[in-house]
């Protein structure tokens, strides 16, 4: 019998009760994918939703694959996309290959956003790491009650802060999501609800294409801030001369860094290289509080925005990136150079070490030859051996 609770249904019973009565149709999939084209108030739209109960929904090089042809047909075609996410996040055991595969995917998606494509995230129960920032790259989201999202899963948050699992998933949950207002909708974890929630959106859609709304967004993070994110520890320095933003510091970059790091790209007249020197995306659940994917996400569509007003973006990994960052930057920048003493890793270390049990911990993480950082897709220029 069908679910009527939306985040224990299957893939397929979401996208049937999603669509209007009688009109999905499912599409071809190389993948755990479940892509279908139909109908939301006789409106045609595409849909995507990650399958739970396939390896948690993980998103591999094969649904990274997909995902990116059907953005790319839902901005040809001008149709509506409804993104339905219960994700773990990237598919770890692919180690290198899968950051090289989200980098396309979020390039594609930024762009998709700034042609003024309507999406919509619904979430069900988990939506992590990459995964929730293709949430936040939908322009809204719907949550139930028991959704968690955050850049990093409930165990490692517990483990880096010493907190309870049961109170690390309260201050990443649908409601504590929802507080922050914006475009969060907590809806009812039933279909119906989710259906209703789908309805309103397309009916609100302007017949035109969405306006970019990043100075908006930029004010309400920047007031959400205020007396509440951890202290940014990481090196910001501009040289206007070479028209290039250094972020350095071997840093964890958390919701402040990420912000100011927007805000110097912005006020700088031109910039056409970042170098970065990041260990990552912070674990620290101050952040996670703040939703840090959201302010990671603002800062990648900040970069793709300036490549589409200025002039080409050429991201330099000088040392060590891994991790949200690494998708936010190399995801939005034109191109991805490894520079002298640059790496590229699938998450922090200590990440990995909160979250994997198994010797899985040195296949995900592991390094890779420099040849592999080209063929794929993680960087573009390899200027010099690896030490």
């Amino acid at each position: 019998m069908p679910s009527h609770r939306f985040t224990l249904a299957s893939s397929a019973e979401q996208i049937t009760g999603l669509l209007d009565n009688g009109s999905a149709i499912s599409l071809s999939t190389t993948s755990s994918l479940h892509l279908a084209e139909g109908t939301v108030c006789s409106r045609p739209v595409l849909a995507i939703a990650t399958d739970p109960s396939q390896d948690k929904g993980v998103l591999g090089v094969a649904e990274c694959a997909d995902l990116r042809q059907v953005v790319r047909l839902a901005k040809k075609m001008r149709r509506p996309l409804v993104l339905v996410i219960d994700s773990a996040g990237a598919r770890l055991d692919q180690g290198l290959k899968i950051q090289g595969a989200l980098r396309g995917l979020m390039t594609d998606i930024l762009d998709a956003g700034f042609a003024g494509l309507p999406m919509i995230a619904l979430l069900g129960r988990n939506v992590f790491g990459g995964a929730s920032m293709l949430a936040f790259a939908a322009s809204e989201r719907c949550y139930a009650s028991d959704t968690v999202l955050a850049m990093s899963g409930p165990r490692g948050l517990a483990s880096s802060n010493g907190w309870a699992i049961d109170a690390v998933r309260a201050e990443i949950n649908g409601p504590a999501r929802c507080s922050h207002g914006g475009s969060e909708q907590l809806l009812d974890d039933s279909l119906s609800a989710y259906a209703t929630a789908l309805r309103g959106w397309v009916s609100r859609l302007p017949d035109g294409l969405l306006p970019d709304n990043l100075d908006d967004e930029r004010r309400v993070l920047g007031a959400r801030l205020k007396g509440n994110a951890p202290a940014s520890t990481v090196r910001f320095a501009v040289d206007p001369k070479n028209q290039s933003l250094t972020c350095s510091g071997r840093a964890y970059i958390g919701a402040a860094g990420a912000l100011e790091f927007a805000v110097l790209v912005d006020k700088m007249d031109s910039c056409s290289e970042l170098r970065i020197d990041c260990a990552g995306h912070s674990l620290q659940m101050g952040d996670e509080s703040l939703i840090l994917t959201q302010y990671l996400v603002h800062l990648a569509r900040t970069l793709r925005r300036s490549v589409h007003r200025r002039q080409p973006l050429k991201l330099s990994v000088v040392g060590e990136i891994s991790g949200g960052i690494y998708i936010a930057t190399a995801g939005s920048a034109s191109s991805v150079e490894i520079s002298r003493g640059g790496s590229v890793r699938t998450l922090p270390q200590r990440t990995l070490s909160a979250i994997l049990t198994s010797p899985d911990a040195a296949i995900s993480n592991a390094g890779a030859n420099f040849i592999h950082y080209l063929e794929w897709g993680i960087a573009d220029i390899v200027s010099a051996p690896a030490l």
